[in-house]
């Protein structure tokens, strides 16, 4: 329960030592020079009152990328007594992330 990833396993609906027991979202859009920028940040409180921040920003800019550049981030924001490492994981793309759960579920 000392590693950010455990929580992020939780959020992704995977088997994790933690279970959630709230969640807060809220949404945003705005345009920035043209372009409408979505934004969507949800805490999660879990079981033993840790709270972790998702926050997920998208542009609708159209790309010919193969995975759609945006934003990813998850943040301890409540550690409760528990030292939890890393406080911070940022990913640029969906696929980045994926690749990045699927790498700590073979060293888990």
């Amino acid at each position: 329960m000392n590693t950010l990833f455990t929580y992020i396993k939780a959020i992704h609906h995977q088997a994790s030592d933690v279970a959630i027991i709230d969640k807060l979202t809220k949404t945003n859009r705005y345009f920035d020079d043209g372009v409408q920028i979505n934004e969507e940040e949800t805490s999660y409180r879990f079981d033993n009152d840790v709270v972790i921040r998702h926050r997920v920003e998208r542009d609708n800019a159209p790309s010919e990328l193969l995975c759609e550049e945006c934003w990813i981030s998850y943040e301890v924001i409540d550690s409760a007594q528990y030292s939890i490492t890393p406080c911070r994981k940022t990913f640029h793309n969906a696929c980045q992330e994926s690749f990045w759960l699927k790498m700590q579920a073979s060293i888990a």
